[in-house]
């Protein structure tokens, strides 16, 4: 399988962007599914069911470009990436998009909407893709019957406030090659965790939007990544990036990554 491969909520934001979601009974499609072990079907207890265990799993496949939801609707569910990966994109006074986060195969998003009931970003699929639904109410209700659920959803909403507050004092106190190194070894790390390579991958978001992600130019990002293969720290082959000497990689940029 190539790293990173491939191509990822049943009410519909719009019909122009809303493939009809399948219901996959129980979690028998998850058996199947490469990133399970990261994912929702692994939170419960073993041998002891909540509310989780039983709610059927909706299924949607999207283009790339459509629209997961959009800014402005109302936050009702969880979304899990079964393949492909997403972007999160706010939109600027100005008309421009500014790029939040990604979110790879196994990463859940939709926790933005939370605190108002409303999501205040867009999510789009930037390839081919497949997202798992939940209601957020069935989440919400499985983590008050099962310690385990209450402590994987309060780490996966930890680690996304940390992301968040890391990348703000990233971009405020480095230079663009750190930036740009830095993400490299994050990606590289959250791949690694959901069985991928660590040290060739494909970037599946192209320059420009790294480049919105990190606050830099896309010509920004094309010379650092220039930079960093002339070092030695990785090759470049348009998207297909191999991290050629991790380690070296990690020592001069550990204390940001």
């Amino acid at each position: 399988m190539t790293p990173f491969a491939s191509t990822a909520s049943p009410r519909a934001p719009a019909a122009a962007t809303a493939p009809v979601a399948t219901p996959a009974a129980g979690h028998a499609a998850c058996a199947t599914c490469l990133v399970r072990h990261v994912c929702l079907p692994s939170w419960s207890e073993p041998g002891a069911p909540t509310t989780l265990d039983r709610t059927p799993i909706a299924r949607r496949r999207l283009r790339k470009g459509q629209s997961v939801f959009r800014d402005g609707e109302r936050c009702e569910f969880i979304y899990a990436v079964r393949y492909g990966s997403f972007k999160s994109v706010a939109s600027l006074r100005d008309g421009r998009e500014q790029v939040m986060s990604f979110h790879l195969p196994g990463e859940l998003f939709g926790f933005d909407g939370l605190a108002t009931g409303s999501h205040p970003t867009s999510a789009r699929a930037i390839e081919d893709a497949e997202v798992c639904v939940l209601p957020y109410a069935e989440l919400s209700e499985a983590a008050g019957e099962s310690r385990s659920v209450l402590s994987h959803l309060t780490s996966t909403l930890s680690a996304e406030l940390v992301r968040e507050r890391h990348l703000a004092a990233l971009i405020a106190s480095t230079r663009s090659e750190e930036r740009v190194a830095t993400f490299l070894l994050n990606l590289s790390q959250r791949l690694h965790a959901r069985g991928y390579s660590a040290s060739a991958f494909q970037l599946r978001m192209t320059r420009e939007e790294i480049g919105s992600y990190l606050g830099a130019t896309l010509e920004t990002v094309s010379r650092c990544l220039s930079s960093l293969a002339r070092q030695g720290f990785v090759t470049v082959r348009r998207r297909q990036i191999e991290i050629v000497d991790p380690e070296s990689l990690r020592r001069c940029f550990a204390d940001h990554a």
